[in-house]
């Protein structure tokens, strides 16, 4: 089996919303929380066509980000999250990696995909929280429900388990175009730019100086942004933000925008933001300024766990 493909198929646990009358609407927007980070994992098309990652997200204006996202605290079991990448011995084939991801959206019911319609009296965001165990040696890959039970044992993930890929990552030049090319060896789909996104969000190790020339070799592809100025991830952790230029045909398309979210001092990947534009819509008015659609933010765990289910 495809355990990308399974992997999708996380919407299908979503709880239904309450209100009955926006459960299509609603549902979608959830199903986004879920789905982005697997969306990414299993590659979108070339040539920037993105379309599964913006088309059920809700909206939320910039400003409250602002003065919002400092405030997001995760789900009551949350666990304390360690240094991340610390030095640590490394696990046996047997462990399994953990790593959970909160994703803030705002709770807006979309009548369509372009035409997200507010509804009176809910709360400005909802949150959802992914954990995830990734077995070291084997690839193998366990996820918690809603429910807080573990679904069955998915398959081998692509393009190898986190010991082949920690190996290979370590083994990349430092000359950006030597690193591209040899990247493309490691991960055969996508474009330069998502290999190096799938990289830095999936390598659960990634040495400080392996990760300063990925950055490097990021900003040498043409089309992609580095923004100057310092956005804030689910947890309010400053981040800097990487993305397509604006001129791509999904933005163009879409008037969305997918950030990826890097720690601005050792670029770890930190989460993803995505954008709605200027000239989207949002309750059927023409957007005049960004907008806010959904924020995330992993955490990764230096320590592995014994079996899939503990948490360190």
């Amino acid at each position: 089996m495809d355990e990308m493909t399974t992997l999708k198929d996380l919407r299908r646990d979503v709880p239904a919303p309450d209100r009955a009358r926006l459960a299509p609407g609603r549902q979608r927007l959830l199903d986004a929380a879920v789905g982005q980070r697997e969306r990414r994992r299993a590659w979108r098309p070339a040539g920037w066509k993105l379309a599964a990652a913006g088309a059920v997200a809700g909206v939320a204006t910039a400003a409250v980000l602002v003065a919002q996202v400092a405030q997001v605290t995760p789900a009551t079991d949350t666990h304390r999250v360690g240094a991340e990448h610390r030095t640590s011995p490394e696990p046996t084939d047997g462990q399994w990696i953990y790593e959970k991801i909160l994703t803030r959206q705002s709770t807006l019911n979309f009548r369509d995909d372009l035409n997200p319609v507010t509804e009176e009296g809910s709360p400005a965001y909802a949150e959802h929280t992914q954990e995830t165990w990734t077995q070291y040696g084997s690839g193998k890959v366990r996820r918690a429900l809603p429910n807080g039970a573990l679904d069955a044992v998915i398959g081998k993930t692509y393009p190898g388990s986190p010991k082949e890929l920690r190996r290979r990552v370590e083994e990349l030049p430092s000359e950006p175009q030597q690193l591209l090319r040899s990247l493309s060896e490691v991960i055969r789909r996508g474009d330069d730019y998502q290999r190096i996104q799938y990289t830095l969000s999936t390598v659960d190790t990634i040495p400080f100086e392996v990760r300063q020339s990925l950055f490097r070799a990021l900003r040498t592809i043409p089309g992609v942004v580095v923004r100057p100025q310092l956005v804030e991830d689910a947890l309010g952790r400053p981040a800097l933000a990487v993305h397509p230029s604006d001129d791509n045909p999904f933005t163009r398309q879409t008037h969305r925008r997918e950030e990826v979210l890097l720690d601005p001092t050792t670029y770890e990947y930190r989460g993803e933001r995505t954008m709605m534009l200027v000239g989207g819509k949002i309750d059927s008015k023409v957007t005049t300024e960004e907008t806010l659609i959904t924020v995330s933010a992993a955490q990764r765990f230096a320590t592995a766990v014994n079996e899939p289910g503990v948490r360190p």
